[in-house]
């Protein structure tokens, strides 16, 4: 795909962040205990949203355009707030502290994704 996003990470993208969705909205007593400790938590959400963001910096065209990566990762952090502002909907606790592990994730996501980008301009220009 020249000017759009590559199709299929695009996708997944969205398919991740459907299935992210679902496992957040899943009512707090049907969880497994071990998955309801606190840190672990944390990790889930990092890594979860992380992940997403991967995805979604896969699929943009290259060369990457800083305006078009920032605004899918921006509605992506704003899919964060709404998905901890639904929670409580379905018997979960919504937390600031989760948000910002989504935060964390997308954030860890970027800097994988640009590390990566460097040293594949790096291997290139050798």
């Amino acid at each position: 795909m020249q000017s759009g996003f590559h199709r299929r990470w695009f996708v997944a993208s969205l398919a991740g962040m459907a299935l992210v969705l679902v496992l957040t909205h899943i009512p707090q007593e049907a969880m497994p205990r071990v998955l309801q400790q606190h840190m672990l938590d944390k990790v889930e959400h990092i890594v979860a949203y992380g992940l997403v963001a991967i995805l979604f910096l896969l699929s943009l065209p290259n060369p990457v355009r800083a305006v078009r990566a920032a605004a899918g990762l921006l509605v992506l952090a704003g899919v964060g707030v709404l998905d901890e502002m639904t929670q409580p909907f379905v018997n979960r606790i919504a937390s600031v502290s989760d948000y910002v592990s989504d935060l964390i994730g997308i954030a860890l996501a970027c800097m994988v994704f640009l590390v990566r980008k460097r040293l594949k301009a790096d291997t290139t220009s050798s």
